[in-house]
């Protein structure tokens, strides 16, 4: 009598093997939405707030190396001048004006997001014990 050995099939172990290496790569990417390094260039778009003060202004702004300046259209909310860091999904924006301004806009920590040539900014905070949304929606030009 014959006895007949079955051997593990290669099929079966080949969508483990599959599923496993898809696995890593997804883990090991970055995430498209999320700016690394400096964003270097100029960018114009709009700024909304809403919430218990609404607002909204064309802005512009030049991002040089780790450093930023900018205008906008809103002549009660200046931008000035700075530097910034990325870090994860957040950008922390740290204003150089000469007189410390509580209506500065691009200042303080930020969600940042990109979508192809352009750059979405996003916070909300609380004002005067209210909520607050205030959203940058800019284009590279």
């Amino acid at each position: 009598m014959r006895v007949k050995i079955r051997q593990p099939s290669s099929v079966n172990r080949q969508p483990i093997g599959f599923i496993i290496i898809v696995s890593l790569l997804f883990s090991c990417t970055k995430d498209p939405g999320t700016p690394s390094g400096d964003l270097n260039g100029v960018y114009a778009g709009t700024y909304v707030q809403t919430g218990t003060i609404t607002s909204n202004a064309y802005i512009k702004l030049v991002f040089v190396g780790s450093n930023f300046s900018g205008e906008g259209s809103d002549a009660l909310q200046s931008i000035c001048n700075g530097s910034y860091q990325i870090t994860g999904d957040s950008i922390d924006f740290k204003n150089y004006c000469s007189t410390p301004d509580a209506d500065l806009l691009l200042a303080g920590n930020y969600k940042i997001r990109t979508t192809g040539d352009s750059l979405y900014f996003s916070r909300d905070s609380l004002l005067n014990m209210l909520p607050n949304t205030e959203l940058f929606s800019l284009k590279a030009q």
